[in-house]
């Protein structure tokens, strides 16, 4: 990726329990090298931190926020033209583009059908590099 993109965090969620309701938040500590503080997946050395999706997805696929077990939502850019080992910043803390999230079959217990009908947009994992406060309305930025 060589061109700038931009973008707006539109919403905020933590796993909080396997299996639970995502807790919406309107903003978040962010821990570097570890995740979304109070999120299940926050740990050091992971590569499933935090999830990254752009809202067309979800609009596409007549989703709501968090169906796709999600972390982070944008508008405003398309997330499938990041690469791994790309950088990015949300509001102030800068991130590395992790992998692509393949679609597991819990996606079927949302809707038969939606683990095959997402393969390759479920979104991407994120892994901070920084630390700080992550809120709904922070702009993404990409590029240089």
């Amino acid at each position: 990726m060589s061109q700038q993109t931009t973008g707006t965090v539109v919403d905020i969620r933590l796993n909080v329990a396997k299996g639970q309701p995502m807790q919406v938040v309107r903003s978040v500590q962010v821990s570097a090298g570890e995740g979304l503080v109070g999120d299940r997946h926050a740990k050091k050395g992971s590569s499933r931190q935090i999830l990254l999706v752009d809202q067309s997805v979800l609009e596409k696929h007549s989703l709501q926020p968090g169906q796709l077990r999600e972390n982070v939502t944008v508008q405003g850019m398309d997330v499938r033209s990041l690469e791994e080992g790309d950088s990015l910043t949300l509001g102030d803390i800068e991130f590395t583009v992790g992998e692509l999230c393949d679609p597991c079959g819990n996606m079927d217990a949302v809707r038969p059908g939606l683990q095959e009908a997402i393969h390759g947009e479920r979104g991407l994992f994120l892994t901070p590099i920084g630390k700080g406060m992550l809120s709904v309305g922070d702009r993404l930025q990409t590029g240089n």
